[in-house]
């Protein structure tokens, strides 16, 4: 009995001991820092010494294991909505070539700084020509829930896929100003996509400066379109805009929700290409660069010449959607019309030979090459403008004329010859408009 106690006391001490040892190997209080766990935060730099559970410092004999950095989150884009096939315009802007002038590193045209319009498909100092910045030709079409923007350029380059910036800018409410810029970079495939595609704001109105279009320069108190409502797909909407190549890469087309731009029923557009600055900040460029600084791309500005600061750059002029212009829009295209007429004796009506003075040119009723017409700007009465003389075939013509309202005063000769029409006619001359409009005269006694 007293031996089996004894033994029972043995192994008791003996298990007494290997616990003993067993606490001090766990390293709860051994000085040694235990791996952080995912995400948790460490302060203790590594090699320092740190605070143990008992609250004591001590020095650390070994070296921290570094912590483990949490993950970072991946960020998936899921298209629900992707832009259609569409053909058709309902809208386009023509812009100069400068492609034939290309060998002698100069535009001949369509560049004045002064007015935020630029012709300068080039690089900077040396000229080198940029065949996908030569804007050509800029269309427009509306395809709810989409708009589409082509551009047609005067060649592709390789070098500007991904490089080169596409873009439309809109002015929601005609003063001038840009409200949006919607542009993408140079795509690389016909499949529609939204890497590099960028829908941006106005929120404070200082695109343009403090007098739009106008250069201001130096003038660096704006931010431009300062909001970004989409980069990539990244955004409220990932399914905004788009762009692809069209024909082969002849053409590039951007392609986004009218929604992007608040569903304006009426805005001024243009159309851009930038290889250069990329800046949406810096709108108005002719605000944040002088033209000394932009240089130019005019030879015969000796001074200015060659490109500068402001270079690898195309853009058109304005063009009005959802109402007709009055003309004195910043930046607007300058679109003209055409107003021509006959001047003839009013002797039949629709049904000759029934004498009918009825002031309409009807069938068979002869010209008269004789009198005057006055051309005045504004309603009517208005003259002074211009003058155009009758041909012997009795017709008249104002070609080449802007767009606006106009007055036209027929002066009859003759004191036996009287008028069967009125002699002061208002014409609102439209964008590529064609006004026609007749005089009839007629007498009681042949005139002598």
């Amino acid at each position: 009995m007293p031996t089996n106690f004894n033994k029972i006391i043995a192994l008791f001490l003996l298990g007494g001991v290997l616990l003993l040892m067993a606490c001090n190997l766990s390293g709860a209080a051994s000085g040694e820092t235990s791996a952080a766990t995912p995400g948790s935060e460490s302060t203790v730099p590594p090699g320092s010494a740190f605070t143990d559970t008992a609250g004591a410092p001590v020095p650390s004999d070994t070296q921290p294991p570094t912590k483990t950095p949490n993950p970072t989150a991946t960020y998936t884009i899921v298209h629900l909505m992707t832009p259609v096939d569409t053909s058709g315009t309902t809208r386009f802007i023509t812009d100069l070539k400068t492609k034939d002038y290309a060998a002698q590193k100069k535009s001949i045209g369509g560049d004045d700084f002064s007015t935020n319009r630029y012709e300068r498909p080039f690089t900077a100092k040396d000229m080198v020509y940029l065949p996908d910045v030569d804007l050509t030709r800029v269309e427009m079409k509306i395809q709810s829930p989409w708009v589409y923007i082509t551009f047609e350029f005067a060649g592709p380059r390789a070098e500007g896929v991904g490089q080169t910036m596409y873009g439309a800018e809109f002015d929601t409410n005609r003063d001038g100003r840009g409200e949006y810029l919607v542009w993408g970079a140079s795509p690389p495939s016909g499949t529609w996509i939204t890497d590099g595609v960028e829908v941006w704001k106005d929120t404070n109105a200082d695109v343009g400066g403090p007098t739009p279009q106008v250069t201001n320069a130096p003038w660096n108190l704006g931010d431009g379109y300062d909001k970004n409502l989409v980069v990539s797909g990244k955004g409220d909407d990932p399914d905004l805009a788009w762009i692809r190549q069209t024909e082969g890469g002849a053409k590039v087309q951007l392609a986004f929700k009218y929604s992007a731009i608040g569903n304006a029923p009426q805005f001024l557009w243009n159309g851009l290409a930038d290889a250069g600055v990329r800046n949406p900040k810096w709108f108005d460029y002719n605000d944040h660069f002088t033209q000394k600084e932009a240089g130019s791309p005019y030879p015969v500005q000796t001074t200015l010449y060659p490109l500068n600061a402001l270079s690898a750059l195309d853009n058109t002029c304005r063009d009005p959607y959802g109402f007709t212009p009055t003309g004195t829009e910043p930046g607007l295209c300058a679109y003209i019309g055409t107003i021509s007429g006959t001047v003839f004796r009013d002797q039949y009506g629709p049904n000759p030979p029934a004498t009918i003075d009825n002031g309409i040119l009807d069938a068979n009723e002869p010209v008269w090459p004789h009198g005057g017409i006055d051309l005045g700007q504004g309603a009517c009465p208005a003259s002074g403008y211009k003058t155009a003389s009758i041909g012997s075939s009795g017709t008249y013509s104002f070609p080449g004329l802007p767009i606006g309202a106009y007055c036209i005063h027929f002066s009859p000769s003759g004191p036996t010859v009287f008028t069967t029409s009125p002699t002061d006619v208002p014409v609102t001359l439209v964008a590529d408009g064609h006004a026609v409009i007749n005089f009839g005269v007629d007498w009681v006694d042949a005139p002598r």
